[in-house]
């Protein structure tokens, strides 16, 4: 494989999902945020108003969360836990100060990825759950007081387990250079592939040698 070629890594539909995820992720945050804490009011304005906010907070999420589980669907057989996996959560110091060399090498996604993949799918069901409960427009009433006190605790405590989650991804993405080239353009350059994903590198540069 010529370096000079670039490898697909993401197609132009799993591109605007992501992004529209990520968007509508980040609206929906920044307008729950300004509904928990009165200091941050200023936040629901997001939406051009407090009060369109608080219409548009359920719908947003709705959008982010099937955009999310369609990305599921659509990444999950490259996410499965492998051998190698657990060393490379335990050797995580040495990804951070990029001495790759002394961490197994990953494949299409490496343990950290898929450990994200895995709080996205955890705090999308139970954001989805929470959410529809205290809905007061359409579903709160048919369940009690405590119910819907208790669902938007859990919904106020995983929204800011999702937003941490984010941060660390949109962080990591930032950090590993070439990573957020090939979510916006879908191509990464052979050299960004063997470095980071080796065995993935090696399994398409095989495919590419058999044909």
């Amino acid at each position: 494989m010529s370096l000079n070629q670039t490898i697909l890594r993401h197609k132009p539909l799993d591109r605007v999902v992501h992004w529209t995820v990520a968007l509508t992720g980040i609206w929906t945050l920044l307008s729950g945020l300004s509904f928990m804490f009165a200091p941050l009011h200023f936040l629901s304005y997001v939406y051009g108003t407090p009060q369109l906010a608080r219409i548009l907070h359920p719908f947003g999420a709705i959008v982010m969360t099937v955009g999310l589980f369609f990305l599921v669907i659509r990444y999950w057989s490259h996410n499965h836990f492998e051998k190698g996996d657990l060393q490379w959560m335990l050797k995580v110091k040495d990804v951070l100060t990029e001495n790759e060399e002394n961490v197994p090498e990953a494949g299409q996604y490496n343990a950290g990825q898929k450990m994200i993949l895995r709080q996205f799918i955890a705090c999308g069901v139970l954001l989805l759950v929470t959410g529809l409960i205290a809905w007061r427009a359409y579903f709160s009433a048919y369940f009690s007081i405590d119910v819907v006190r208790i669902a938007l605790i859990v919904h106020s405590i995983t929204a800011l387990v999702f937003a941490l989650s984010l941060i660390i991804h949109a962080y990591m993405a930032y950090w590993v250079k070439g990573s957020i080239d090939g979510m916006l353009e879908g191509k990464v350059s052979p050299a960004w592939a063997k470095k980071h994903h080796p065995r993935w590198f090696r399994s398409l540069s095989s495919n590419k040698d058999q044909h």
